[in-house]
């Protein structure tokens, strides 16, 4: 072997070698579970959250999914059919609620999304007239 074709060996060999295995590997998807939308904005704290809610998933391998929720009033549902990937409903809430996407056979947890419930109004606070620095 001559030096230039000794040096371009090395040269790939080293390469190779940076770019670890991660990159030589095909990548593999996880599952995921998409809120749409993810706030909701009240106009004070007393009042309830109704909105209309999307969840859209995608898995990494086809099965079978239950979504579960931490507000009784919406229990698990489950899907009837590999190719469904969305559910609607309509969400009345006051508090925050998340959602979890759990394997229908094993009922391992794949993902989660959470529904943030905000208030617009601004709290009350009372205005000092004295500065904190005042003796008097």
């Amino acid at each position: 072997m001559t030096l230039p074709q000794l040096s371009l060996l090395c040269f790939l060999g080293l390469s190779l070698g940076l770019m670890g295995p991660s990159s030589a590997q095909a990548k593999t998807r996880d599952s995921s579970l998409k809120l749409t939308p993810e706030i909701c904005i009240t106009s004070s704290e007393t009042q309830a959250c109704d909105v209309y809610i999307e969840l859209q998933w995608e898995l990494a391998k086809d099965e079978l999914i239950c979504i579960l929720s931490d507000n009784a009033a919406y229990p698990k549902w489950c899907s009837d059919s590999v190719s469904t990937h969305t559910l609607s409903m309509k969400i009345h809430t006051m508090t925050d609620i998340q959602f979890v996407m759990v394997s229908k056979d094993s009922n391992q947890t794949l993902a989660g999304a959470k529904l943030k419930i905000t208030s617009a109004s601004q709290p009350q606070v009372r205005r000092r007239y004295r500065n904190p620095w005042s003796l008097f």
